[in-house]
């Protein structure tokens, strides 16, 4: 258990500075970042990364909590973030805005491979990360799974009980 337990929008003070909790779910449920107040200055640890994008791996990380996220982040004010991994992220909402497409691109090769008869998530990964070390096709796989929940809870994929790396999945019958 942590020291101080705080929720979003919440702050924690000491001599000279305050830090705001900013809660950004879907790398992690729980995840938060937090902004160095008066500074412009957001510690967006593991949700913004500059060197690569980041994992959201169900069942902890949610791929519609991530998508809100990267909105409210957008709505901010922040003028440079801080990640918990790689350099200075200086352009904050460009950056956003291009995570943001990075994602809904996934997204619809996601559903592109389901409507080209893909069924499981390995054959999907295997074309939509053909260019991408096999060996990062595992965390890859845990992405495809994320984006597969969300595209099941938007009713445009079904499968047979819950979401899982070895399920089957299908277009949703439209009605």
């Amino acid at each position: 258990m942590p020291d101080i337990v705080i929720g979003d929008g919440e702050t924690i003070e000491g001599d000279g500075w305050a830090l705001t909790a900013v809660h950004t779910p879907g790398h992690t449920a729980n995840h938060s970042a937090f902004a160095l107040e008066g500074s412009g200055i957001l510690f967006s640890a593991d949700h913004v990364m500059a060197w690569a994008t980041t994992i959201v791996a169900p069942p902890d990380g949610s791929m519609a909590d991530f998508m809100a996220s990267v909105e409210k982040l957008l709505s901010r004010d922040d003028r440079i973030y801080f990640p918990g991994h790689g350099g200075p992220v200086r352009e904050p909402k460009s950056f956003l805005r291009g995570l943001r497409t990075h994602r809904r691109m996934r997204e619809r090769a996601v559903l592109e491979r389901i409507r080209a008869g893909d069924r499981l998530i390995a054959d999907m990964v295997r074309v939509i990360y053909a260019r991408t070390d096999q060996r990062l096709h595992g965390a890859a796989a845990l992405s495809v799974l994320a984006h597969l929940e969300d595209l099941i809870e938007k009713g445009q994929v079904e499968t047979d009980g819950p979401p899982s790396l070895t399920g089957s999945y299908r277009p949703a019958i439209e009605t």
